[in-house]
């Protein structure tokens, strides 16, 4: 175990996985390339038919700080509980597999909780590494970020791909979020969840991770019964109010998805390029615990 883990708050990451074979080594070595500012990793397979669970096999065996966990509940909440009740350091951090964490993401993580006592959960900056159009998604992620966080939370919401929670804030509230079965977004809940009990959230722009931008490749229709759960969240967790502002929003965030679903069918994300012939595969979609 590196020295410094003790020397400022201590840092586990769980990862939800469900069929990853293709990104799940990428997120693991780039955490590896950290292991001085992680103490452990946590990856909690959800029930996968591809090779993943030979894959997480392969590196346990090989990182003594590589905890392969398995959830036979299907859903990403089950998944991030286990992997989040497993953990044991002061902060946990949660992250996407196809998230790539940058160089410094961990360090920035415990120097920022080390130096804001007053902070119990946090959300790192974002970039998509697999979109075209980059003017237009960051204009969307703006939409999406500005009105749920600052015109009605007013506070900083959590980002699953890239965000984290001390251990105790986590205690405090987890038997306030709702069930699997009631569809929202899980991560919106966390946050509502804390803002109830006065927790604060804040944004942390040095830890950085490109995401993938899969979710926006999936159909509009899809996208819509996803986009869905925005008001829903609200609904359940108590705002109806919120939830009557934010459904006209989440119909133009379907407006804006449907644009960019149309050029995603001719682009290409492994070269980048766009192509007449990739029109023929649709719409790629995105698996999820």
């Amino acid at each position: 175990m590196a020295s410094n883990l003790t020397a400022l708050p201590t840092l586990d990451v769980v990862i939800p996985c469900y069929n990853e074979e293709h990104d799940i080594a990428q997120c693991l070595n780039l955490l590896l390339a950290q292991a001085d500012d992680i103490a452990q990793i946590i990856v909690v397979d959800n029930n996968s038919t591809d090779t993943t669970p030979k894959i997480l096999k392969q590196y346990s065996a090989a990182h003594q700080n590589i905890t392969v966990l398995r959830e036979t509940r299907q859903g990403v909440e089950f998944a991030r509980d286990t992997g989040l009740a497993h953990a044991t350091s002061d902060i946990i951090a949660r992250i996407d597999v196809d998230a790539r964490v940058q160089p410094g993401w961990a360090r920035a993580l415990r120097d920022f909780y080390g130096t804001h006592s007053d902070v119990q959960a946090s959300t790192g900056a974002t970039e998509y590494y697999d979109l075209p159009a980059r003017r237009f998604t960051n204009f969307m992620t703006w939409f999406f970020m500005t009105v749920s966080n600052e015109l009605l939370a007013g506070s900083v919401n959590l980002y699953g791909a890239n965000m984290s929670i001390r251990k105790d804030a986590w205690e405090s509230i987890k038997d306030e979020l709702p069930g699997r079965d009631t569809h929202v977004m899980e991560d919106l809940a966390i946050s509502l969840a804390l803002q109830r009990q006065a927790k604060k959230i804040a944004y942390v722009p040095a830890a950085m991770a490109h995401v993938s931008g899969r979710r926006m490749r999936t159909s509009p229709r899809k996208f819509a019964r996803y986009n869905a759960q925005w008001p829903a969240t609200y609904r359940v967790m108590g705002y109806p109010d919120k939830a009557r502002i934010i459904t006209p929003v989440s119909w133009f965030g379907n407006f804006l998805q449907t644009l960019l679903a149309l050029l995603l069918l001719f682009h290409n994300p492994y070269t980048g390029k766009f192509e007449i012939r990739n029109f023929k595969h649709g719409y790629e979609g995105r698996q999820l615990p």
